[in-house]
């Protein structure tokens, strides 16, 4: 019998805005048509001089864990969060995130249990699909595979952990911040195993806030992803290659 995957945990590292983590927290569990299948996983920074703030908002949170530990990279933090997730589906997403689609979660449920190995990457609209033509919009269905060279403008994406163990992480390690999403797209697409869809809507506004800004600046992190981005296209084959070689290997 095919093994149904049924629960998600949302992997976000969060500094400096309590009030927008627990705005996320909140809508997705609003909206969850089963709230004990849903994890919201945090990580806290120790130095971070609002951590208290987020503990009392979140302390009588039953759906909640939080872990904390030194100032990271954000890519370090949502690896560390998807491997460490009580759940086998696992969604990285920032706290500036509204989840505003009912049964969000089972709609993201039924997508995986289409596949016995479960591969396979998820992308839910965040309504930044301005730059389409009209005849791109009307292409874009639920279930559309748009071509390997192509990326949808959406950053936040879910994928099991069959995808971890067989890669060994959740985002590619040669990025700090930036291109997770891109990079994640171009594998899955090239495996066949993209699905956007259109109907779950996680709408984000994009903060311009001192953290923003420190993730733009700290250690010229914007320029050493562009560079890693640049350079990518060997790794990129290999995983394509390995989770190509794992969904023709996999066993019940």
């Amino acid at each position: 019998m095919e093994e149904q995957t049924d629960m998600i945990t949302l992997c976000c590292p969060s500094r400096g805005r309590p009030t927008l983590a627990k705005r996320m927290y909140d809508k997705a569990m609003k909206f969850a048509s089963k709230k004990d299948h849903v994890e919201v996983y945090l990580y806290l920074n120790e130095d971070d001089p609002t951590r208290a703030e987020y503990l009392n908002l979140f302390r009588k949170c039953k759906h909640v864990r939080i872990d904390m530990g030194p100032h990271q990279s954000t890519s370090f933090s949502w690896n560390q969060l998807a491997t460490n997730a009580k759940h086998d589906l696992v969604c990285l997403i920032g706290d500036d995130v509204q989840i505003e689609t009912p049964a969000w979660e089972k709609q993201i449920y039924d997508m995986f249990n289409r596949y016995n190995d479960k591969i396979l990457m998820v992308v839910p609209n965040t309504d930044r699909l301005r730059g389409y033509t009209q005849k791109q919009l009307k292409s874009l269905k639920n279930n559309y595979w748009p071509s390997p060279k192509e990326t949808l403008p959406s950053p936040h994406f879910v994928v099991h952990k069959n995808w971890i163990k067989a890669l060994g992480y959740m985002c590619p390690y040669q990025f700090w911040h930036f291109y997770v999403d891109s990079y994640t797209q171009k594998v899955a697409r090239q495996v066949g195993r993209c699905v956007f869809v259109r109907d779950i809507k996680f709408r984000v506004k994009k903060m311009e806030d001192d953290t923003a800004t420190q993730v733009r600046t700290h250690m010229n992190i914007r320029n050493r992803d562009d560079w890693a981005w640049k350079s990518c296209q060997r790794h990129l084959q290999s995983d394509v290659a390995t989770l190509k070689n794992f969904i023709d290997n996999f066993k019940l």
